[in-house]
């Protein structure tokens, strides 16, 4: 094996193993029904802020390095990227479930490239991807009100439209984070991690010791659990995934890394069908292949248009 196969190949490793952390977000709110979405969110970025603490010097330095207009896109971002996007996450989850949010968000790597600056036509194949994406979700999403069966079950609008504003935002966040870190790069993206934590920590804050009453938290049945999860979350989906997928990023193309985002789904599909305990019904199954089918005609319409413009 070459030098350069086994690179990508630890590449690849790490970008399904991101997939894995990544899927977590999914299954812990259906894990703590009793906690709140704004509960959930804080225990992860009490976790992640604690690890990101370890790294303060170099989060100061990087804070006073910026411009007083990059500090406050910083607080965006962290809002839009992070504890925000987290708490309305959660809450959709809680409304829905993993499998609806699984598969909304999962169309982040046809979106981010769609509102990327500077992005071209893929053709008549991605926008047949985005077609097929758009029946697959709505077959999840519209059979069970339609179909007079016993697998109906009560899926919030309301929930729906938070996963999809998620999703607008995330998109927003890489769009732009990328262009944050372009017009600084001084800033290395490991560390910038740790600075999203400590930001996402600083702010979410406030907001939890307005909203929430500690000590009946502690004293609440349950706890033990929603700590663990918030360990599992806050080291595990948010530091230790951004490890791997720098390792990933490194070491693969982005005509790799990019499809390697689709683990994320499939990991936070797994959980959920875990979670409930049963296979996938038929409907499911048909919307789960017809939104791995449209991501794969989109991305590979996105790699094609990529190679084609590095030859240009």
């Amino acid at each position: 094996m070459s030098a350069h196969e086994k690179n990508l190949g630890i590449g690849i490793t790490a970008g399904i193993s991101t997939g894995i952390f990544w899927g977590i977000p999914f299954l812990v709110p259906q894990l703590l029904p009793q906690f709140s979405s704004l509960e959930i969110a804080f225990g992860r970025f009490a976790f992640f802020g604690i690890i990101s603490i370890f790294f303060i010097q170099k989060v100061l330095r990087i804070v006073k390095s910026l411009s007083l207009k990059d500090r406050l896109l910083l607080l965006l971002l962290s809002a839009s990227g992070f504890w925000f996007y987290s708490m309305l996450l959660f809450w959709g989850v809680h409304q829905t479930d993993g499998i609806i949010a699984s598969l909304i968000i999962g169309l982040l790597p046809i979106s981010i490239p769609l509102f990327s600056p500077g992005r071209k036509s893929g053709g008549w194949k991605f926008y047949l991807g985005l077609l097929t994406l758009l029946i697959g979700l709505l077959n999840l999403l519209a059979y069970p009100l339609l179909a007079s069966t016993k697998i109906v079950k009560a899926t919030s609008s309301a929930g729906v439209c938070a996963l999809l504003i998620c999703l607008a935002l995330w998109t927003w966040f890489a769009v732009s984070n990328s262009r944050f870190l372009r017009r600084n790069p001084h800033i290395n993206r490991k560390d910038f991690a740790s600075v999203i934590g400590v930001v996402s920590f600083v702010s979410i804050l406030p907001v939890f010791l307005w909203q929430v009453e500690i000590s009946e938290l502690i004293h609440r049945e349950g706890f033990r659990l929603y700590l663990i999860c918030s360990m599992a979350l806050g080291f595990g989906a948010s530091w230790l995934a951004n490890w791997l997928w720098n390792i990933c990023s490194f070491h693969c193309p982005s005509e790799i890394a990019g499809p390697l985002i689709v683990s994320e789904t499939i990991f936070g599909l797994l959980y959920s069908f875990i979670f409930e305990n049963r296979y996938p019904h038929v409907y499911e199954i048909v919307s789960i292949l017809l939104f791995l089918l449209g991501v794969a005609l989109a991305v590979t319409a996105q790699m094609k248009e990529h190679q084609k413009k590095e030859t240009d």
